[in-house]
């Protein structure tokens, strides 16, 4: 069986730091997840729930630690010049984890519109593009979050990341159901 890698980008990293179930998330989304050098700079800071301390400093060190992110940077030709490229059009997170995913033939974590546009240009195999919602579904199926749990850590993402789902994303009405912003349909 061949690893299965996944390069994540800032705005999936932040928005996974956010619920607070990162951990149990990334061991349900791939053999391994990377992110780049770029999205480790950018990811600096969450909302807190302490109104007195409205920062809280995002700590990657532990997950590091642990083997459930791995950082890495570019280390080919190829690698740089795709990242030049989408440079030009993206910010450097989502730049250098589109470069890393095309080169190295892993899927994209990314919740940016651009970058996903980008990506599919590039690889149109809409297996290799994930996005917050999908791994934070696969997470509640896999370990059968009931919905009071789910409710919570939907919240969370919200309220500390900031993050919502656009209406596009295919996850979008099962997300306002989950978190309990809608009705559920039918």
């Amino acid at each position: 069986m061949t690893e299965r890698i996944q390069i994540i980008d800032t705005c999936v990293l932040i928005n996974l730091l956010a619920s607070g179930e990162t951990e149990k998330i990334l061991h349900c989304a791939a053999n391994k997840s990377l992110i780049c050098s770029a999205v480790e700079a950018e990811s600096l800071f969450l909302r807190s729930d302490d109104p007195q301390n409205p920062r809280e400093i995002i700590q990657i060190a532990p997950l590091i630690e642990s083997n459930l992110l791995t950082t890495c940077r570019i280390e080919t030709a190829e690698e740089d010049e795709l990242y030049v490229n989408y440079a030009a059009a993206l910010d450097d997170g989502e730049a250098m984890s589109i470069a890393l995913a095309l080169a190295r033939g892993g899927r994209l974590a990314t919740d940016d519109r651009k970058a996903r546009r980008l990506f599919m240009e590039a690889v149109s195999d809409p297996e290799r593009l994930i996005s917050t919602s999908e791994l934070v579904r696969r997470w509640f199926e896999t370990e059968k979050v009931s919905p009071e749990g789910q409710e919570v850590t939907l919240r969370r993402i919200e309220f500390r990341a900031g993050y919502q789902p656009s209406p596009s994303d295919s996850d979008f009405n099962w997300w306002m159901r989950s978190s309990r912003k809608q009705a559920p349909d039918k």
